[in-house]
């Protein structure tokens, strides 16, 4: 088989937040452009946040039986496998072709997923496309001090209580002082800049910092407040989305590990971050082809449940293989 040819479907059973480094967010990207011209934005789920979660649960498997047996993979084992780090081809060394073909042979991981600059990968993941363009969502939410449920306190010892109550006091005092800060230090920027004298606000910034740092002190190792608002972006839920995968030169080894991949994957199929908070959840399927679209199966992932894996009897001869 020349290339295994993955057409694949995900739903987002709750909303999906990704994070990209450098960026404020959930990631959306230009596609196409409007009746007027003007480019069409959209969310999607980045090709490396897909990659990533295979690669990581192909390796999982290999390294709880090396465990088992006795024999945990080596630092450099882990990073090479798992993150694809190969120090020495990012040097520069110069690389043998031999010895490249021997390492393809004993690292199925490597072979498939790559590493560093020396070893190309063979599979190619694509980013999963909404089917109609989607905005990201905004949420947000609060973390609450004991204070929302008054009954707690008196569950508390009276001393502790006491404390409690200091901290809350001293915290109310300490954000409005640190605001005070915050716009004293702006007034002194701008009177510097405007060639003013800034004696008196500077004294005043002074006693205002000398304050906040006082009563950040007394609140010990609890000096910021429990009330936290927490806010995030995210795609929304029931989005279906669209992606293509493609290992070149498969074998049935591939098959077999994108597919055992694809079982701990359904098992728990959660993807990007606060899942804490009610994100993550995916459900979907890859439609496993040859390249002359010859089916060779259907792999259905969701539900924290085993994969329903179903094989074309051509499927089922080169799994066999």
């Amino acid at each position: 088989m020349n290339k295994l040819i993955i057409n694949a479907t995900l739903t987002t059973v709750q909303p999906v937040s990704i994070k990209l480094p450098e960026q404020d967010g959930h990631p959306t990207m230009t596609r196409g452009v409007d009746s007027d011209g003007r480019p069409k934005k959209t969310a999607y789920i980045p090709a490396t946040t897909i990659r990533g979660k295979l690669r990581r649960l192909a390796v999982k498997p290999l390294m709880e039986a090396a465990a088992a047996a006795g024999k945990p993979w080596t630092l450099h084992q882990v990073y090479e496998a798992l993150l694809g780090q190969d120090a020495a081809s990012e040097a520069g060394e110069e690389i043998d072709l031999l010895a490249l073909k021997k390492r393809r042979a004993e690292n199925p991981i490597v072979d498939l997923f790559g590493a560093g600059l020396g070893v190309k990968s063979r599979l190619s993941v694509g980013h999963f496309m909404p089917v109609v363009d989607v905005a990201p969502e905004a949420f947000a939410g609060v973390r609450k001090d004991l204070d929302s449920d008054i009954e707690l306190l008196d569950l508390m010892a009276p001393d502790e209580v006491s404390r409690f109550v200091d901290r809350n006091t001293n915290n109310s005092r300490r954000a409005a002082t640190e605001a005070l800060v915050k716009k004293l230090t702006g007034q002194v920027r701008k009177a510097e800049k405007a060639g003013q004298d800034a004696a008196e606000l500077k004294a005043a910034l002074a006693l205002a910092e000398a304050e906040r740092d006082s009563l950040a002190a007394a609140m010990g190792d609890m000096k910021n407040s429990t009330k936290t608002l927490t806010s995030y972006e995210a795609m929304p839920a029931g989005i279906e989305l669209k992606s293509r995968l493609i290992i070149d030169k498969a074998t049935a080894k591939d098959l077999n590990t994108l597919v055992a991949a694809l079982d701990l994957f359904s098992r728990t199929p959660v993807l990007g971050g606060q899942t804490a908070r009610g994100c993550g959840e995916v459900a979907g399927s890859f439609e496993l082809s040859d390249q002359d679209g010859a089916l060779l199966g259907v792999v259905r992932v969701g539900g924290y449940a085993p994969a329903g894996i179903h094989w074309t009897p051509q499927g089922e001869a080169l799994v066999q293989a």
